[in-house]
């Protein structure tokens, strides 16, 4: 633990996370190459934008730089957290939520994605297959979408993740990245069931390509 005290140690655990979280990595290499990526494209300040919006290579250096930011906090809150199942956990979903409303940009942000896959790939990370080959792939048969798809895909992920780990903490902790991610997308989950607005990204309809033959 960095401090005697529980509670104060994990609150400077979140807080930290948070702000680690909310880097912008996206918005800084657009404004290396001169573009404003919250007014390109999607306008998500993520690595998916990032690829689509500057380029390949800056989009992959984004995407690592998120992942990197969800692998570190993972670490860091496993290691400081005396070693509490619960507080890892937490600490992510600062850091999605970190990511998602960027204190530095205006509370502006991204979707906290590569985020979680970062914390994922240190706290679990055979159940990152689990999640984009399974879940994510019903989800994008039933709904052909790639945020509701993904939100979907979050939620039932979470209870399966509570059957793996044998911890209800992992169920409570996904769920919790699940709302999140629903808030950040709330107006996107709306469109799409009050307008019949279906949005692929391109990058994950190259992923999931056999999907979308009709599409």
């Amino acid at each position: 633990m960095l401090l005697k005290n529980f509670y104060l140690n994990t609150t400077v655990i979140l807080v930290f996370s948070y702000l680690v979280g909310a880097f912008p990595s996206a918005y800084i290499a657009g404004k290396i190459k001169g573009i404003d990526i919250s007014k390109r494209g999607s306008r998500n300040i993520g690595g998916m934008n990032a690829i689509s919006s500057l380029g390949i290579a800056a989009g992959i250096m984004v995407a690592i730089a998120d992942i990197g930011k969800g692998t570190l906090i993972a670490w860091l809150a496993t290691k400081f957290s005396a070693h509490h199942p619960f507080i890892p956990l937490l600490a992510v979903v600062a850091a999605v939520a970190g990511h998602n409303w960027m204190i530095y940009i205006g509370f502006r942000g991204g979707k906290g994605i590569a985020t979680l896959v970062g914390a994922l790939l240190f706290l679990s990370p055979f159940s990152i297959l689990w999640l984009y080959l399974y879940f994510m792939s019903a989800a994008i048969i039933l709904f052909k979408d790639t945020y509701v798809s993904q939100g979907a895909a979050f939620f039932f992920f979470s209870f399966f993740m509570w059957y793996r780990e044998n911890s209800h903490y992992w169920c409570i902790g996904m769920l919790m990245v699940t709302i999140v991610y629903s808030i950040k997308s709330f107006s996107l989950f709306r469109t799409y069931f009050t307008e019949g607005r279906r949005d692929i990204s391109p990058i994950v309809k190259k992923i999931f390509k056999p999907f979308f033959r009709d599409a």
